[in-house]
């Protein structure tokens, strides 16, 4: 993600600032981590001033002709007590014309790769589209070497996960505030490699705060409850393990 982020197209650089703090935080830890990351990425791009929503998704994994199973389910999702889901979810970034998928890496076969040294099956997965309505016209293939990925979008089924999101709305506001404070902090590193003064013509509200004009709200201290969310990966975790 620090590659795209120096190297990466102008018009994307801020979506990127934003999944290189994600990249840097999650690396090879990313099991059913899937709905809090994609509601804080969401919620971190709309403080910078653009579009993007959560949506389930489904995605088929294969290698060499052989498929090693979905993530995520091809319908409605569960959303169970102790607040894991056997669904996925994935950013649509509306502003950007790109698909999001920040935790690939859940896949148990891409996990496994993480953890042997392939930190690159770990980065956000990002798939230019162009519009929604492509999106959700069949399936998008994306290739993560050796793997090959088939996305399929289904917006239809996402708000399974609307009681979920209510219930710990303070710490995942709480953490896309966050993440858009080290976002602009990302794309001011980014400006001192190369030339940013583009994206304040290009977008500007993005422009005004990173001249100053314009401040994002005060972080603060962290709410009690961000624990309860940061709880739900490790359990997961924890119970893959044994």
């Amino acid at each position: 993600m620090l590659g795209s982020l120096v190297k990466g197209p102008i018009e994307a650089l801020p979506l990127y600032a934003v999944l290189t703090v994600v990249h840097l935080e999650l690396s090879g830890n990313i099991v059913n981590a899937c709905l809090p990351v994609c509601e804080q990425i969401v919620g971190a791009l709309r403080h910078l001033g653009f579009a993007a929503e959560t949506m389930a998704a489904y995605v088929e994994v294969t290698k060499d002709g052989r498929r090693y199973g979905g993530i995520g389910v091809n319908g409605k999702a569960t959303v169970y007590p102790d607040g894991t889901t056997n669904g996925h979810t994935v950013v649509w970034a509306e502003s950007f014309g790109r698909l999001v998928d920040a935790t690939v890496a859940q896949h148990p076969e891409l996990n496994r790769a993480v953890h042997q040294g392939s930190l690159n099956q770990s980065a956000p997965l990002v798939l230019p589209v162009g519009e929604r309505e492509l999106l959700l016209q069949g399936a998008i293939g994306a290739i993560r070497p050796p793997y090959q990925l088939a996305y399929l979008a289904l917006p239809q089924h996402t708000s399974v996960f609307d009681g979920w999101v209510a219930s710990y709305r303070e710490p995942l506001d709480y953490g896309a505030l966050s993440m858009a404070h080290r976002g602009l902090i990302a794309l001011e590193a980014a400006g001192k490699m190369r030339n940013i003064r583009q994206l304040a013509h290009l977008y500007p509200q993005l422009g005004r705060l990173l001249n100053g004009v314009d401040q994002l709200p005060e972080l603060g201290e962290p709410p009690a409850s961000i624990a309860q969310l940061l709880a739900i990966g490790r359990q997961a975790k924890t119970a893959e393990g044994n």
